[in-house]
């Protein structure tokens, strides 16, 4: 089978959960015999084995989806794209291999995108008419379906984990980690990944470190990201709240974020919006704990106290108390992991998930039996 993956952020030159899952996914499919190419903006190259054809603006690489509709059997566009009038133009793009007898299936990572992104009477009537089926990441968002009129052909499935590399490190090896990161050797350290946008809200989680410094002797906030440029980006305002916090530790974007995983001992997720975060699976697939927000797409995975943590969005209080009890009791954290590694492997790890997708591919071409 061959196969077209386009997602609006180049894998070559960000990395989010969205590109890391897109690259997985491919390399997955690959791996099981298939071919597989990226189409997005930005550069051309390849990523862990996989293609990336980039194109100067959205409009060529519509053209070239268009020119090259004989070579690839499946159009999975990985999101909605984000920027002004993209949406109707990939509805259009669906809708013209649809009549030249091509089959397309949109997936949409994160809770809210459809309804933000796919608003307007062209955009939803495109959306609509143009795909073969729909992706989604979490229950909830079968209600934002449902609200713009898509009730048929909607899959839950999201992103799988490659647990064999997201797993479980010794004493020994995290201590490595740590000295090769430049993390200090002897504390707690608390992980925030993510981009630098509002729905992240890593102001939230900078202001509420602030109020923690009776735990700054035992524990430092390991920060993985940036705002990557993207049109809801807040890093400007990140930086100037840094400022103001101490015990913070700065990384920036990393190619390797399961290194910081494996170093780090818990990860706080405050977000108020997601699909099902990569880095929830990732860090749970480590056999760490996390303390998240309890929001669609992450309490589906994350069950209070059994795996981990949750805590209702914004409230700082019971986010402050949650970070200083696991801080404090290690053989609990432990315990969480564990529990967290277990469900990573039963339920997301990639090859279940390839052999979902894969199942839906071919019964969407018309080879269900494959």
């Amino acid at each position: 089978m061959k196969i077209a993956l386009i997602i609006p952020y180049n894998p070559l030159e960000e990395i989010g959960g969205l590109e890391i899952g897109t690259v997985a996914h491919a390399k997955s499919l690959i791996q099981q015999g298939h071919e597989v190419v990226i189409f997005t903006k930005g550069l051309t190259g390849v990523v862990k084995g996989v293609t990336v054809i980039g194109f100067t603006d959205f409009s060529k690489l519509c053209l070239a989806l268009l020119s090259n509709e004989s070579v690839f059997d499946i159009f999975h566009w990985m999101e909605i794209f984000p920027e002004k009038k993209e949406v109707e133009l990939q509805g259009m793009t669906s809708g013209l291999l649809k009549s030249r007898g091509k089959k397309s299936i949109l997936m949409v990572a994160t809770s809210g995108n459809l309804r933000d992104r796919g608003t307007g009477h062209l955009a939803n009537l495109l959306l609509r008419s143009t795909q073969d089926a729909y992706i989604i990441s979490n229950p909830s968002q079968f209600t934002e379906f449902a609200e713009s009129s898509i009730i048929n052909q909607i899959h839950l499935i999201g992103f799988g984990i490659d647990t064999l590399i997201f797993k479980p490190v010794n004493h020994q090896k995290q201590l490595a980690l740590r000295k090769e990161l430049g993390l200090p050797l002897n504390k707690t350290l608390c992980l925030f990944v993510g981009r630098f946008v509002e729905r992240k809200k890593p102001d939230f989680l900078l202001n509420t470190w602030k109020l923690l410094n009776d735990l700054y002797n035992q524990t430092t906030l390991v920060v993985v990201g940036s705002g990557m440029d993207q049109h809801d980006s807040i890093e400007w305002e990140v930086v100037q709240l840094a400022k103001s916090v101490s015990n913070v530790i700065f990384c920036g974007i990393t190619k390797n974020p399961e290194k910081y995983y494996q170093a780090c001992d818990l990860l706080l997720l405050p977000s108020d919006r997601e699909g099902q975060p990569n880095v929830l699976m990732e860090m749970m697939s480590c056999g760490n704990p996390v303390i998240g927000s309890a929001i669609p797409g992450i309490e589906e995975l994350l069950i209070n106290e059994v795996n981990g943590l949750t805590f209702p969005v914004n409230n700082q209080i019971v986010f402050m108390n949650h970070i200083r009890r696991l801080v404090n009791e290690p053989n609990t954290r432990k315990m969480f992991g564990t529990e967290a590694r277990s469900l990573i492997t039963r339920t997301r790890d990639i090859q279940i998930i390839t052999h979902q997708y894969l199942h839906l591919y071919n019964k969407i071409i018309g080879k269900e039996g494959e």
